[in-house]
């Protein structure tokens, strides 16, 4: 005779669904605020030096972090899908996606940094939103039944291409709209941090995914703080090149979750 699910795991389901649901509605909410343009001064960053003829060096240099955390995240991947550790292996999928997201953003920060405008931001944010998905994909992936995700995965990055996309046309058409791309940052961190406490899913280590958003948050307060930052080194680094590096640290924290995760018995 089949086991019925126990009261608590029928709680925590409910409470899963339950965040996706208000998550939804925060998001209806969210976007009747009103359209948020980008500050042409967001362009203006302290690091002007021009060193080996790279203009804005430690903006630029500081990227080499995503080439190299995405390609040892690709390679990790790799390796773990090889010795069968992603169980489906579908569950691989999602850091495929991440850590190649990683290497576009390396490429794309740098094309940005060299000449900031609109145009060349779009192309670091569209990698970026990615990024943000992809994981979102595993987390809720690896906590809901293995069929999930290879239909929830090109929803998910359709969903953050769109959200880059959606701020770069209103840009250009002289009405900036930041609200969809910063929703798809802001919803994946606060519904992944509320489904791991509830769920610890198909492999362990899923704090870790919380410990890469506090290295993320971390790097957000640095972004703002880059003339400050900039002066009180005396010119050495900046806020923005921290922010790059620590970022890398939080995508490399997955990486090494990755490395160190083991798994627990399968889903329904």
């Amino acid at each position: 005779m089949a086991r019925l699910p126990g009261k608590g795991a029928l709680m925590r389901s409910g409470g899963l669904w339950l965040t996706l649901l208000g998550a939804a509605l925060v998001a209806a909410v969210w976007l009747w605020v009103p359209p948020i343009p980008q500050p042409e001064a967001y362009h203006d960053f302290a690091d002007q030096r021009r060193v080996l003829g790279i203009p804005h060096f430690g903006d630029v240099i500081s990227n080499g972090v995503f080439l190299l955390v995405g390609l040892y995240g690709l390679l990790q991947t790799r390796r773990l899908q090889a010795r069968q550790t992603f169980r489906p292996a579908t569950d691989a999928w999602p850091y495929y996606a991440l850590f190649a997201a990683t290497v576009g953003v390396a490429f794309g920060s740098i094309y940005y940094h060299l000449d900031p405008d609109h145009w060349r931001l779009y192309w670091d944010r569209l990698p970026i939103s990615l990024a943000f998905m992809a994981i979102f994909t595993a987390v809720l992936g690896e906590r809901l039944p293995a069929r999930v995700t290879p239909w929830l995965l090109p929803l998910l990055l359709l969903i953050g291409a769109a959200g880059a996309t959606h701020w770069l046309v209103t840009e250009l058409s002289g009405q900036g709209d930041l609200r969809l791309y910063l929703l798809v940052q802001a919803v994946p961190i606060l519904v992944a941090v509320v489904w791991i406490g509830m769920r610890g899913g198909r492999y362990t280590r899923g704090g870790d995914v919380i410990a890469a958003a506090g290295w993320y948050l971390l790097a957000l307060v640095l972004e703002n703080l880059d003339a400050l930052v900039f002066e009180a080194t005396g010119g050495w680094v900046s806020g923005h090149t921290l922010k790059h590096l620590l970022a890398g640290v939080a995508l490399y924290w997955l990486a090494r979750m990755l490395r160190l995760r083991r798994r627990r018995g399968a889903l329904a």
